[in-house]
């Protein structure tokens, strides 16, 4: 077996499938995010892909998309909610609340792109066994 068939026809868990997403995905958006236009989008689509792939089916590679994104999404809002509650002074609290929302755009355009992405790489594999 070739590099390329241990990459792709290897079968992961779904958690396993989560940390190809997750490293894959962070790490080619850190290196390649300061290309204009497509930079921040192809860590989401290449880890996607693998990740979908390696998870095996499209209904393991959308839960191994979906859960990170749920996490996430739950870290975000505490964290929010907790900036919220230590502020006095409403100003920081309006700066807290633009970051937050920022953070939730770029998640969810992240997430969109890694689920779609997953899907796709779940589908490959589920019609390209060995």
């Amino acid at each position: 077996m070739q590099a390329k068939d241990l990459l792709f026809y290897s079968r992961s868990s779904i958690i396993g499938a989560m940390g190809w997403m997750f490293l894959l995905s962070l790490g080619l958006t850190m290196l390649l995010g300061w290309v204009p236009g497509v930079g921040p989008f192809i860590g989401p689509v290449v880890g996607g892909f693998v990740g979908g792939s390696r998870a095996g089916s499209i209904v393991r590679a959308a839960a191994a998309a979906v859960l990170p994104a749920i996490v996430i999404s739950l870290v975000i809002l505490a964290l929010s909610a907790i900036a919220a509650l230590l502020t006095a002074i409403p100003v920081l609290g309006a700066v807290g609340a633009v970051i937050a929302g920022a953070a939730c755009t770029i998640a969810f355009a992240h997430n969109i792109l890694l689920l779609l992405s997953a899907l796709a790489g779940g589908l490959w594999r589920q019609t390209h066994t060995v």
